[in-house]
């Protein structure tokens, strides 16, 4: 099993200054300014859902960027001493310690539906989102379309994958099941996507190694609700998944 090696000081930024909520949802996001001078929009760990939300919105990101799939840049968001107490939603309020964050993308729309097909370049991207959803077990999926680019396409909200394995609830003995199942994605048309894009993704897929998922999974915070075996078991899993999902994307 590959070792998943954390530090207690992961990279991140810092939040600077609360910039308002979403008023919907039930992970309760809310919008932070941060030292990199960018917005990204936030989930605590005392957020409705549960605190491995957080953990599922983190793993799934990063893995997805790995093989270029279009997700929300995922950011660790550490939030300092003079913001706690600050109420992000009605009976939550912000504690110290890190928090997930997601770039915030100007202009957008959220939606359950692969529409704008021949817009931007959403044919390529929605086969990378296909691509995600049958390898880490999609759940709950949502998009954001950009109306400032051309209907551009981002995966995000990943909190409900390993859906098949308890979703933000999963086990590392429920990941170490049978992993072999196709999990497509509810209303994605093949003749909407990508076939170059699909291949490639396959290649990306078929060249990934257990050390480069483990990398990524090492900027998870010790101090979240998940243990270095659990995301060991969560390396073993998209190993062993990666090369089906491959060959099912060439066919």
């Amino acid at each position: 099993m590959t070792s998943v090696q954390r530090s207690d000081d992961p990279n991140g930024v810092t939040a600077e200054a609360p910039l308002g909520q979403t008023g919907a949802g039930g992970s309760s996001p809310f919008l932070v300014r941060a030292s990199d001078g960018r917005r990204y929009w936030c989930k605590a760990l005392n957020n409705p859902q549960g605190s491995r939300v957080p953990v599922n919105d983190q793993i799934v990101a990063r893995l997805g960027r790995l093989v270029g799939i279009g997700v929300c840049e995922p950011m660790l968001v550490e939030i300092p001493s003079d913001l706690v107490g600050h109420v992000y939603q009605q009976g939550l309020a912000l504690e110290a310690g890190w928090v997930h964050g997601s770039l915030a993308v100007e202009g957008v729309t959220e939606t359950r539906v692969l529409g704008h097909h021949t817009d931007d370049e959403n044919r390529k991207r929605h086969a990378g989102f296909v691509a995600l959803h049958d390898w880490l077990v999609g759940g709950d999926d949502q998009w954001l379309v950009s109306g400032d680019e051309e209907n551009k396409y981002y995966s995000h909200d990943h909190g409900h994958y390993f859906s098949q394995h308890g979703g933000p609830n999963w086990t590392a003995e429920a990941l170490r099941q049978d992993a072999s199942a196709p999990v497509p994605l509810p209303g994605a048309d093949p003749q909407h996507l990508d076939q170059a894009e699909m291949s490639r993704l396959a290649d990306g897929l078929e060249a990934l190694t257990p050390e480069e998922i483990a990398e990524e999974l090492a900027n998870i915070p010790s101090s979240w609700p998940v243990t270095d075996e659990e995301l060991e078991a969560v390396v073993g899993f998209a190993d062993q998944r990666r090369t089906g999902v491959a060959t099912r994307l060439r066919g």
